[in-house]
């Protein structure tokens, strides 16, 4: 067998396997052509219609495909959920703000409070600075007070010095910083009347309203009416006033503007006017000031014990004598406050007196207050006193059988009967103010007069 045979030998299995035909260029191409047709198409019916349903599904698909050869090349079976969701970026998360508010508490101070915050020296530095704008010294018990936080760490404070103003501190990078803003409230008015049965605090109380009114109706008519030995029972009030809410709650009164009390029979009437020198009073319709050199009585809302008197059996020495005083049954620690303006002439203590204070006024008169189981800060001889502050509070030192104010007067170093003491009005409005005095009262004069219905819960009415 010659060379070339052989070769052909070796070949013949491979001759044995047939073979597809070479497609023709021709068809080639028609496939080509049919493929870029529909790839066209669908990628101009997308761009006609790109919805977000479609745009979500072809995003998932993207995100199956890719799964899917993750896990084909590490050989692992992996099942396709179609409605999970996809990854979303994720943003910079903003800082926690949290408000931790609580109220002051007795022995509380600006160290104890920021203990574990600041550094003795921060909160040193943070005192000293705040001087100007209010002094973190004098934290008040009862107050509110906010620690304000950005995640974990101190950003800012918050002080409520009074019902009206609040301290803000703000602690920055460069430092601190203060600021005292107002207290926002919703503030709605309103007039309230009621009927008195029992007392000025039970009509108030009925009516829905805080003691708090009773006592701002008590301070307003306290020159006219003896809350103590005056109220009758049909007695009645009409006063408008301004209710204060903070996030829909009531916290409070605020400015009284116009009221009326029927005493007895008699109506007096009270109008709140600031005049053009910045003065604010009330007065009566005419343009009277209701303030008087003398209130009617140094506690109000209290009961007389024992009156005036030249012959009284003494409770402890047995015998009679006279009793040149009013004595005022309260609780202890009641506050006492002194009837008009003028100057502590003696703060003092004895066997019989107890603790006492008396005051000095104008034209000769003066004051004594007995009994008492403590005395005010401002009670030091020399001290300038106006009417109505607290000079001390009611006890039972000396010779008394019980809580009690042993009230005395003297006119010119004698002892009169205070009960029987002619009221004397301060000056009225001046005559170029009286014009504009009669367009504020002629705002509430009405409501004013209308009658007042005896009911268990009489109602509020909003003034528009």
């Amino acid at each position: 067998m010659t060379k070339k045979n052989r070769h052909n030998n070796r070949r013949t299995p491979n001759l044995a396997v047939k073979r597809k035909p070479e497609p023709s260029r021709l068809t080639f191409s028609f496939f080509a052509f049919l493929a870029m047709a529909i790839f066209g198409a669908a990628i101009f019916f997308n761009f006609l219609a790109p919805d977000e349903t479609q745009s979500s599904i072809d995003w998932s698909a993207k995100g199956v495909s890719a799964r899917n050869a993750y896990h084909a090349d590490n050989d692992q079976d992996f099942t396709v959920q179609e409605d999970e969701p996809l990854p979303e970026a994720c943003a910079p998360l903003e800082p926690e703000i949290t408000r931790m508010s609580d109220t002051i508490k007795s022995g509380d101070t600006p160290s104890t409070l920021l203990e574990g915050h600041l550094g003795l020296s921060e909160i040193y530095s943070l005192c000293n600075e705040s001087k100007d704008h209010y002094p973190l010294e004098n934290l008040r018990a009862g107050q509110p007070w906010t620690m304000i936080y950005s995640n974990t760490d101190l950003i800012g404070l918050e002080y409520e010095i009074d019902a009206n103003e609040r301290l803000i501190v703000a602690l920055t990078d460069s430092g601190y910083e203060f600021r005292r803003e107002a207290i926002p409230y919703d503030v709605e008015t309103k007039t309230v009347s009621a009927v008195i049965q029992s007392s000025l605090f039970g009509a108030v109380t009925q009516a829905g309203e805080s003691e708090e009114l009773a006592l701002r109706l008590g301070n307003v008519f306290a020159y006219d009416v003896d809350f103590t030995r005056d109220l009758r029972e049909g007695d009645s009030f009409t006063v408008i006033i301004q209710k204060k809410y903070r996030e829909g709650n009531f916290v409070g009164y605020g400015q009284l503007s116009a009221a009326s009390f029927t005493n007895q029979g008699q109506t007096y009437y009270a109008y709140q006017y600031t005049d053009t020198k910045g003065n604010t009073a009330f007065y009566d319709q005419k343009g009277r000031p209701l303030r008087k050199a003398f209130l009617k009585s140094p506690l109000p809302f209290t009961r007389i014990s024992s009156g005036y008197s030249m012959s009284r059996m003494h409770p402890i020495l047995k015998y009679r004598r006279p009793h040149q005083a009013i004595d005022y049954s309260a609780p202890t620690g009641t506050p006492i406050s002194t009837v008009a303006d003028g100057v502590i002439a003696q703060v003092g203590s004895n066997n019989s007196q107890g603790r006492f204070v008396r005051v000095s006024h104008s034209n000769g008169y003066e004051t004594i207050y007995n009994h008492m189981s403590k005395f005010a800060k401002v009670s030091k001889k020399g001290a300038k006193v106006k009417q109505g502050q607290v000079i001390g509070y009611v006890g039972s030192t000396g010779y008394s059988t019980g809580p009690h104010l042993d009230f005395r007067m003297r006119l010119n170093g004698k002892l009169i009967n205070p009960l029987k003491l002619k009221t004397i009005p301060a000056d009225p409005i001046a005559a170029k103010e009286m014009p504009s005095f009669n367009s504020a009262v002629a705002v509430f004069k009405a409501e004013l007069e209308k009658p007042v219905q005896a009911a268990i819960e009489p109602q509020s009415a909003s003034i528009n």
